[in-house]
């Protein structure tokens, strides 16, 4: 069946019941109430009682593969996504002795459940969950809950609070009338045009910055001493307990093209930071401003031996959007 032909439904059960409701989906059976002796809704409607009679539109508008959204399966705060196995009308069976009078059983398989609150939930989505009817109609929310349904099961677990919603919204409406690729690729153009490997370590100590606040600490260390410890940039981070505090040690190398093995070897002499302060290093990394990292296969093979990070400048892109986005306000913090 295509989306085009499938219909969509909200469906309530007792809630005073949902582990009985749930063990009976698990095997295939979405049950109802209203049952009790003669109430089997194959038989005359004009014998059956108002709460039955009421479960007659089931019965004959859910065909084979109709959806069905059933809140409050299998926890309170989450909806079960339920296909229809056959058409309910001849797939339909009535059980006289059935627990309570949850008689009237419809064939049906989980597909999965999803939480209220889960990031892909949409406003419209759970506002009509709320409907206090036994069954009604969901057509309309269609395109929503296929959403539901293409999702992966932990995304779906995931429940996200109204700060992150104002943060998913402002980032998404950020993206759709701002080209941040081509933005980025604007400032980065801009500032390789002007800037030689000095002046890139200015602005990358303020992007850095950004990245690292305070209690982290960055710094440009470079001058006579770097050949010492072969680092343009410390970044030292708070440390737990006493003895050395660790940091992240950069080389900044505006490089272009095919790029040797010695910016990679001039890093590896950060392995301990011996100044005013001692620290450990924890990540040696090297920064190669217009350097394309097609281009050298060759280094980061070398690098990844040697556990040395690479940023090249698709990379160092990315970090100036994602700085001028944080600068604007618009960035979620990491």
């Amino acid at each position: 069946m295509t989306t085009e032909n499938i219909r969509y439904w909200g469906y309530r059960i007792n809630t005073a019941l949902i582990s009985f409701f749930w063990a009976e989906l698990e095997d295939g059976r979405l049950r109802q109430g209203w049952g009790g002796p003669g109430q089997d809704l194959r038989g005359d409607p004009s014998s059956l009682k108002s709460g039955a009679r009421r479960n007659l539109r089931m019965l004959r508008e859910v065909k084979k593969g109709h959806i069905l959204l059933v809140p409050r399966l299998p926890e309170w705060d989450r909806v079960a996504i339920v296909e229809a196995t056959e058409d309910w009308e001849s797939g339909y069976r009535f059980e006289d002795q059935a627990e309570g009078d949850y008689s009237h059983i419809f064939p049906a398989r989980l597909l999965k459940s999803f939480a209220r609150e889960a990031a892909g939930v949409s406003g419209d989505l759970r506002a009509r969950l709320r409907n206090i009817s036994r069954f009604w109609n969901m057509d309309r929310l269609g395109p929503d809950i296929e959403v539901l349904r293409q999702a992966q099961q932990e995304d779906l677990d995931a429940k996200m609070s109204d700060e992150e919603r104002l943060g998913n919204a402002v980032q998404e409406a950020f993206g759709e009338a701002f080209d941040g690729e081509k933005f980025g690729a604007s400032v980065y153009n801009r500032l390789n045009h002007q800037f030689d490997n000095t002046r890139w370590e200015n602005v990358l100590v303020r992007v850095l910055q950004t990245r690292y606040p305070v209690p982290c600490k960055v710094d440009r260390v470079g001058g006579r001493s770097e050949k010492a410890h072969g680092t343009d940039i410390l970044v030292s981070l708070p440390g737990v307990g006493e003895g050395p505090r660790h940091a992240i040690a950069v080389q900044v190398k505006d490089y272009d093209g095919a790029v040797g093995h010695h910016p990679v070897d001039q890093i590896l002499k950060a392995e301990w930071w011996d100044g005013q302060d001692a620290y450990s290093v924890v990540e040696k990394v090297v920064i190669l401003t217009k350097a394309r990292r097609g281009e050298n296969i060759d280094l980061v093979d070398y690098a990844k031996e040697k556990k040395v990070r690479l940023v090249f400048a698709e990379d160092l892109q990315e970090m100036l959007t994602e700085y001028a986005k944080r600068t604007m306000g618009l960035a979620s913090s990491d």
